[in-house]
This record gives C-alpha cells, structure tokens and sequence, in this order.
C-alpha cells in the first residue's frame, strides 16, 4: 500500500553533505534542516578534553557524555561550518527540530538528562523536551531561563525526543514508558507557545527493526532508522528505513538502505524531510571516518516524479575549476539523475589545459561527491592515435584527469560524455 505523498525509500538515492567534519570530532547523532535557508543544524555529543565557560578545567569525554552535554554544528550547503553551540545538562541528542520563527532560528532538543544504561553503557539521556533560540559561539545550561519550560509527555517518560512534520505544522515526540516506544503529535504553534494536547499517540512497531537510530515524520507517514556501524556489521551493513502509517500504524513499507556504501564505518545517525520547491526529500545521515574526527554525510531520497523513465535527483551544478585549467566552450557542470532506477553521474562542458601528468582538475559539490570512485572515458586531443582520456570522480570531492604525460600533452578533454554510476 502506498499513500498520497509517501516518499519512495527503495527509490534512488541522492546526496546532501559528504564526509563533513563538524565543531566535535564525535559521531553525529541527528541534524535538521532550516527551513528558509536550508542550513543544516547536527547534533552530537561534546567531545572531551575541552574547557567550556564556567568550567575549571578541562572535561572527560565520558563525563560529557554521562552528563549529556552536546554540540550543535550549523553548516551552509556547501558543508562549510558557519556557527555552533554547546548544551550542557540535555542528553544524547537522538533527534533535532528546527524552526524559524519570524526571522528566528529555534532548536528543539531532549534535555533534563538522566544517566540511564544504554548498549551496557551509561549515557545521559532526555527526559523531557525544550526549544531555543539559537545563538552561535554561546554555552546553554538545564535549567536556564534562555530555553522554554521543558514538556514530558506522560509521567516516567524517558528517551524523550522532538522532531518536526513541515507537511502539518506538528511536532512530534518519541519517548518510552514501561519500555514501550510511543510518538505524540503536537500543533507546533501551541507548542512553541507552552501548550501542549496530543493529537495521537501511536505505538512504535514491534519485532520489526534493529537497532534504531532515527525518525523522521511527513505528509502521513512516519519513517524510521535503524542499524549499525560497518565495525559490528560488514559492509553492505544492516542499514534500514520503515515507513509506518500515523493512522492505522501499519508498515506500508521497509527498506534495506546500501547508500554510500564506500564510507569508511558508516553508522546510519539522523533523519530530516525538507520540502524545497515543493518536492519533499527524505535526508538519512551516516557518521563515518574511523581513527579520528568522525565525518557527517547526508544522503536522500527525492519525492521528484520520473519523467519519460528519468528522475533527476540532483540537477546541474557548476564545478569550480582548479588553477591553470580553463573552460572550453561551456562551463563544467554535473548533475545526478536516475535511469531505470540506478544512481548515475552525468557530466557536460570542457577543460582546456597543458597537462603532461595526472592532475586534479576541478572540485565536487557535495551533492556530486561518491562515496567510491566513478570514472568514465572521455574525448580529448588527439596525439599520435591517443585521442581518449580517463576522468574521474574522487571520494575527496576532487575530479581528476588522467592520461596526460611529457611526451602527449592533453590539451583539452570533452566531458559531455561522461555517465557513470554514481555510489
């Protein structure tokens, strides 16, 4: 059964942010998308080892992740870090709702944190839920009169989450009581003001999914996110997305999810629906990059129909060119499109150069940047019978030209007939 305005989870997938480092070095947790902007807001546990205002010294990772202190990461949609925020006293920071208000960005977050054993780990998780306004550079503490009188949906909740459904205007809280899992819907206008009626509790489903990890809700239809890192589960991993009916809590759907296969210990973490231009894309996250900072890529499911067989996941966008190459007659451009459902990178226009080795020619956006290498044979000029060169799409987001040596310089290479898949 599919309902009006369910986005396809076994459909193509798009790209967001790759391989992003955030304010912390820790796993991302959750994210949001702005709504005007489309900024990105991620959520993760603060790293250790840093001296927050009001402090003494520097703090443990362990005590931070007990006490439930958290760094917010805002990034542009280029992936660059624009501002962040800590929040001490909050919790794990499973889930993340963004507002604006009026020209006001507003977080919604767990808080109140308890330490509760987790995975055989203690971990300081929410227990109720807060919104703010979000103020970069800045610490907020539990219990300041800078966020709103924290909401618990029901007595002993614990696990308490918000998120936010843009096709209803609601918020939307998961939370568990007598270890069963539950999501209210709330009007997200009396919320915001401290009222808070229920709309509908509806039971998490059972003997269904893995480890979970987020939710996202949209237009009917709330999604869930399970699984975990390719260090307990080799590749292609355990990853999964189900779709439950709000009125009926029936499955409509479940997914296994093989996006950005090539990360190096992709952990699936966070979940958003964004509507832009009004089509809806379903944003799943993955934490990955083992032996240091932890990296943040965002990968998509878009609600854009297929036309003629062909859906465009991401339409043409420029790719800024290195230092010493030129454009020959039209301007690089790459876009991502789906071809009897497969992912495939798509490339136009044309690079003039003197190129005598093996040289970067140009940078991805994200939202053309693999997670495993994609390369394709293109036209170039032809020396001594060679008239063929190798382009290829980097994992690091470089576009690189291949071929070029002291004795057959390249020239210029066409790109217009690169397409390849992309993963």
């Amino acid at each position: 059964m599919t309902l009006a305005g369910q986005i396809d989870i076994a459909g193509p997938v798009g790209r967001l942010l790759h391989r992003r480092p955030l304010k912390n070095g820790t796993v991302m947790q959750s994210f949001g998308i702005e709504p005007v902007s489309g900024d990105i807001f991620v959520l993760q546990v603060a790293e250790g080892g840093l001296t927050l205002s009001g402090e003494s010294g520097p703090v443990s990772g362990d005590d931070r992740r007990i006490h439930g202190d958290m760094c917010v990461t805002r990034l542009n949609r280029s992936g660059t870090i624009t501002g962040h925020m800590y929040l001490r006293g909050f919790g794990h920071g499973v889930s993340l709702g963004v507002e604006n208000r009026g020209g006001v960005i507003r977080l919604w977050t767990e808080t109140k944190s308890k330490e509760t054993l987790v995975n055989n780990k203690v971990d300081g998780i929410g227990t109720t839920v807060t919104d703010f306004t979000f103020q970069s550079g800045t610490v907020l503490d539990y219990g300041s009169s800078l966020h709103s009188t924290p909401y618990t949906p029901q007595a002993g909740a614990t696990s308490v989450t918000p998120a936010i459904d843009r096709s209803t205007n609601e918020l939307v809280i998961r939370f568990a009581v007598d270890g069963v899992r539950y999501y209210e819907r709330y009007d997200l206008a009396q919320a915001a003001a401290g009222v808070f009626q229920a709309r509908q509790r509806l039971a998490e489903p059972t003997g269904v999914m893995g480890t979970f990890q987020a939710y996202a809700s949209h237009s009917g239809v709330l999604y869930l996110l399970d699984g975990e890192s390719y260090d307990k589960v080799a590749p292609p991993g355990n990853t999964c997305i189900t779709a439950v009916e709000w009125a009926t809590g029936n499955v409509l759907d479940r997914q296994p999810v093989t996006a950005a296969p090539g990360l190096e210990w992709r952990e699936p973490e966070g979940m958003a629906v964004e509507v832009a231009g009004g089509v809806a894309y379903l944003h799943f996250g993955f934490a990955g990059d083992a032996g240091g900072a932890r990296t943040c890529t965002i990968s998509s499911f878009s609600g854009t129909p297929e036309v003629d067989g062909v859906k465009v996941l991401t339409d043409w966008q420029t790719i800024p060119l290195v230092s010493g190459v030129t454009v020959d007659q039209n301007a690089p451009k790459g876009r991502l499109i789906s071809v009897s459902g497969v992912t495939t990178l798509q490339l136009s226009g044309g690079i003039k150069g003197s190129f005598d080795a093996d040289a970067v020619i140009g940078t991805l956006p994200d939202t053309l940047s693999p997670s495993m290498e994609t390369r394709c044979s293109v036209p170039r000029n032809n020396v001594g019978g060679y008239c063929v060169a190798r382009v290829e799409a980097g994992t690091d987001r470089q576009l690189r030209l291949f071929g070029g040596n002291s004795t057959n310089v390249i020239t210029w290479a066409q790109l217009d007939s690169f397409s390849a898949v992309w993963r």
